[in-house]
This record gives C-alpha cells, sequence and structure tokens, in this order.
C-alpha cells in the first residue's frame, strides 16, 4: 500500500485544525504524552440534563479498586440501558475527564446509562491490568444490576482506540469464562494488533508535520510499553484481539473507522473474521476521518456521521432491537 497522502485525503475541516496543532514528539511514552496534553482543550461544563457522579468499585480477588464516573439521564427512573465505556488514549494516556463531553452527548442523545471507567495505564500497569480494571467493574454490575440501576440485558461494553481494544480482548476474556457477555461490543476504530502486519500501519508517513496521525513509531513504543515482558513473545489474544484464533461464540459487534487510520486494515479483518464466525457485525468506513475522529467536535460531515452511527447503535440496544446476544460460554 502507498503512503497515504493525507493533505488530499483528510476531510477539509478536520485538515484545518490539525495544522494548527504541534508535531507529536514520538521520542518516549513520556513525550507522547506531553504532546497528548499539551492538544488537549479546556473540559466541558456539566451538562444539566445529566446526572454526574464518581464511585470507586471494588476489584475482584484482591485486584485494586477501580475509579468510575457515572452519566445517566437527570430525569430517568427504573433500571436504564446502559453503556460500559473505555476511554482510548494508546494503553498509556487517557483518563476520565477528557471523555466528559462526548459521554454527556451519548446519554442525552440515546436515555442510557454510561459507566466510564478509569483503567491503568502501562507502562506503570502493563497488561492484564487495564483488563482487569474492566473486568472487575463488568463483573460487579453483571452481578447486581439493580445496585447500580442498570438493565441486565441491555448493557454494551465500548470505547474508542486502546479502550476499544480493551473492550474486544474483555469480550474474549468473558466468553472463554463462561461469563454473562454484553449485548453489543462497540468498536470505535479499535487498536487490535500488536504485529505491524497491516498495510494500513505503515501507510502515513511518520513526519511531526502530521500531528493528528498515529504513526508506526508510536504505535510500537505504546504496544511495547503495554505488553511489557510479553512483547515480541507470545501475546494473548486477550491483549492483543487480532490475535484471537476462534471469534466464535461472541457478542455482536459495531466497528467504526475512518479510512486514513493506521488501523483500518486491522479493522476490517477483525470484522471480517467476526463476520466468518457468524458474530452479527455491523462495520463502518468514513471516508476522510482520521484516527481519534470520534473524540473531535462533530464539525465535518463525515465526523458528524460517525457520531450519528455510534449513538444509533446504542440506540438500539436501548430499544431491545440489536441481534440477540449468544448465550454466555462456548
Amino acid at each position: 500500500m502507498p503512503a497515504i497522502d493525507v493533505d488530499r485525503r483528510v476531510e477539509p475541516g478536520t485538515r484545518a485544525v490539525l495544522d494548527r496543532l504541534p508535531g507529536w514528539d514520538l521520542t518516549s511514552v513520556d513525550t507522547i504524552r506531553s504532546t497528548y496534553a499539551a492538544a488537549g482543550g479546556p473540559p466541558e461544563p456539566p451538562d444539566p440534563r445529566v446526572r454526574r457522579s464518581d464511585e470507586v468499585v471494588a476489584g475482584l480477588d484482591g485486584r485494586p479498586d477501580v475509579r468510575v464516573r457515572w452519566y445517566r439521564p437527570a430525569d430517568a427512573t427504573g433500571p436504564l440501558a446502559c453503556v460500559m465505556w473505555l476511554h482510548g488514549g494508546a494503553y498509556v494516556m487517557g483518563d476520565l475527564d477528557e471523555n466528559d463531553g462526548r459521554l454527556q452527548r451519548m446519554v442525552v442523545d440515546t436515555g442510557c446509562a454510561v459507566v466510564s471507567v478509569d483503567w491503568r495505564l502501562a507502562p506503570e500497569h502493563p497488561f492484564p491490568a487495564g483488563l482487569e480494571d474492566a473486568e472487575s467493574v463488568w463483573c460487579r454490575i453483571t452481578d447486581d444490576p439493580l445496585r447500580f440501576g442498570v438493565d441486565s440485558g441491555r448493557l454494551v461494553v465500548g470505547g474508542a482506540s486502546a479502550g476499544a481494544g480493551l473492550a474486544a480482548g474483555l469480550c474474549l476474556r468473558l466468553r472463554d469464562a463462561g461469563l454473562a457477555l454484553p449485548a453489543l461490543q462497540l468498536l470505535v476504530y479499535p487498536m487490535l494488533d500488536d504485529r505491524e502486519i497491516t498495510p494500513s500501519i505503515r501507510a502515513i508517513a511518520d513526519d511531526p508535520g502530521h500531528w493528528g496521525f498515529w504513526h508506526l513509531r508510536a504505535n510500537r513504543l505504546c504496544w511495547a510499553a503495554y505488553l511489557g515482558e510479553l512483547a515480541g513473545g507470545d501475546v494473548p489474544a486477550t491483549a492483543a484481539p487480532a490475535r484471537a484464533e476462534d471469534l466464535s461464540g461472541l457478542p455482536p459487534a459495531f466497528l467504526a473507522v475512518g479510512d486514513v487510520d493506521a488501523f483500518v486494515h486491522e479493522n476490517l479483518a477483525y470484522a471480517g473474521r467476526l463476520v466468518g464466525a457468524g458474530v452479527p457485525t455491523e462495520l463502518h468506513v468514513y471516508p476522510g476521518v482520521i484516527h481519534g475522529g470520534y473524540g473531535a467536535p462533530p464539525a465535518t460531515p463525515r465526523t458528524a456521521q460517525l457520531l450519528r452511527d455510534v449513538h444509533g447503535a446504542v440506540r438500539s440496544v436501548v430499544a431491545g432491537e440489536f441481534p440477540a446476544r449468544p448465550e454466555a460460554g462456548r
């Protein structure tokens, strides 16, 4: 695959925003983090239509407790459909605060509840720490859904980028353990494959002038941080879901990715294998959309479409209309 001509391919509105941002510093995980922090905007104010609260969920089996943030419609009553959201950040970045705006919009647009998980980051906490945090929150909720005010038959596990990779890995882990599965895995440009074998991971120039484009060098640094001692060796599918040999019995899936995204080919391959394994799968590929497009304000036609489609998938679960999930276990 030839290098992607980002100046020609990216939506003009997105290109204009990116041109005002600094270039990635790909020297180390610390410099990637500092670049990411420098590009962040001010926090979005609370939406009066959404009731927001922080809570600590007890970790399973002696694991650390996990901080979460709940978002619920301010006027909601009764058990709600719920999205367990895992933030992105290449397994090394991200926090609860940066997701306030998009998750408040999700609640307002869909009527669901959302619980956002503050999972532990690498390299300080390599695999499986973040996955175990997600599992702790999932199991606490599914063990006692009424305590959390949610409907156990209308639960979604989802996220963006590394968070979507965690969501996919969690679904594999739950299936293999015979535990309760979500009604839907919501995978927004998931980070799935550490092996650098797809064409698109090498198709965007490693160029600091192209701030918004995730590069092979950054990807390599972050996968190494997340995998720790496993890097380059026997990596389990729950860490890098593209490595899974068997995708049967997984929950229905929604995948969304832009065609100017280093992960587009690993996402297409994963979606194809889900279909081949008999998993109901909805796939969207958006022309001109970059990695991170879901986090941006919906200011261009295609990023607005991405937001509508993500919320449409959630609304289908709220309405009980998404394809029935498989039985737990295999």
